[in-house]
C-alpha cells in the first residue's frame, strides 16, 4: 500500500522513512489472521512479521487486540481490509495458477503474495515495485523472519510522481511481450491523477494484449461521500497520515469513460 510518495508520519516524505499507512495496512491485516471468526479470519498469516515486538505481542492477547479494535481502528476498515485481501488474494492465485507469465505489484508496501504463495509459483516471474525507503524496511523485516525470497522475483524501486515504469523495470528482467497481471492495491488514494493517468498510460506502453489490471478506489459518489462512516473514515485518516493526503478518487461510473476500465471489486 505504499505507492503514495510524498509523505509519512511527523511530516516526513517517504523519501526518507518508510510509508506509516502501509505498515497500518499491515497491521489490519495481521489483526485479521487472529480473528477468533473462522469465517472471517483474514489468511494474511505474515503480516506480523512486518510489525514492532510490542505489537506482535500484543496481537496475542485477546484482550489488547479488543482494545486496538475499539480505539485505533475507524469503523468499516477492518471489515474492508478482510474484504480486499481476499479479493487481491483470488486473483493473484488464480493468476499463478494459470501459470501467468508476469505479475508486477505497483507500490507492493508490506504485500506477502508472493512469500504466502510461493508453491503456486511455476514459470511466472514477480516483480515489486515500490519507493525505495518503504522497499528497503520490508527487505530487512523478510530477511529478520527468515522468509525465503522466490527466485523469480525481483525488488525495483521506483517514485511513481517521478520516474517512469517501463524505465524503471528495464533491465530487471521484464518482457514486454509477455501477458501480464499488474496489481495496484491500496495506492492510487495517494496519487495525484495526472500520475494515475501517467501510470496507466506507461502500462499501456508496455503490457501487451491480453494483459490486465487489477486496482481499487475511493469511490466519490454522492452516496459515498454523504455516507456518516466514510466521512468519518476520512477525517481519521486525514488526521492520523496527516501527511500522506489521499488525492484521488472516481466518480460513479466514471471507470470507463474516463480510464477504458470496466470496474469490478473493491473500493472505498
Amino acid at each position: 500500500m505504499s505507492g503514495r510518495h510524498k509523505a509519512g508520519a511527523g511530516g516526513k516524505s517517504v523519501e526518507h522513512q518508510p510509508s506509516e499507512t502501509a505498515m497500518s495496512t499491515a497491521l489490519l491485516r495481521a489483526l485479521a489472521s487472529f480473528d477468533d471468526r473462522e469465517e472471517t479470519r483474514g489468511p494474511d498469516y505474515l503480516a506480523e512479521i512486518f510489525l514492532t515486538e510490542d505489537i506482535r505481542r500484543a496481537l496475542k492477547d485477546p484482550a489488547a487486540r479488543e482494545w486496538v479494535m475499539q480505539n485505533r481502528i475507524t469503523p468499516g476498515m477492518y471489515d474492508y481490509m478482510i474484504a480486499r485481501t481476499a479479493f487481491f488474494d483470488h486473483i493473484v492465485k488464480s493468476a499463478l495458477r494459470e501459470n501467468i507469465p508476469q505479475i508486477v505489484f505497483l507500490g507492493a508496501g508490506y504485500d506477502s503474495r508472493p512469500y504466502r504463495f510461493k508453491e503456486l509459483i511455476r514459470d511466472t516471474w514477480l516483480f515489486e515495485l515500490d519507493i525505495h525507503t518503504t522497499q528497503r524496511k520490508k527487505k530487512e523485516l523478510l530477511h529478520q523472519a527468515n522468509i525465503s525470497i522466490p527466485v523469480q522475483l525481483a525488488f525495483v524501486p521506483i517514485n511513481f510522481n517521478t520516474e517512469n515504469i517501463g524505465d524503471a523495470l528495464a533491465g530487471m528482467g521484464f518482457m514486454k511481450t509477455r501477458k501480464t497481471l499488474f496489481v495496484w492495491e491500496g495506492v492510487t488514494y495517494y496519487l495525484p491523477p495526472a500520475v494515475i493517468d501517467d501510470v496507466l498510460s506507461s502500462l499501456k506502453a508496455i503490457a501487451p494484449a491480453g494483459s490486465s489490471i487489477c486496482f481499487d478506489y475511493a469511490s466519490l459518489s454522492i452516496e459515498a461521500m454523504n455516507d456518516d462512516s466514510v466521512k468519518k473514515l476520512r477525517e481519521l485518516m486525514k488526521s492520523r497520515h496527516s501527511a500522506e493526503p489521499t488525492k484521488f478518487g472516481i466518480r460513479k461510473g466514471n471507470t470507463e469513460r474516463e480510464y477504458g476500465i470496466v470496474s469490478s471489486g473493491p473500493r472505498v
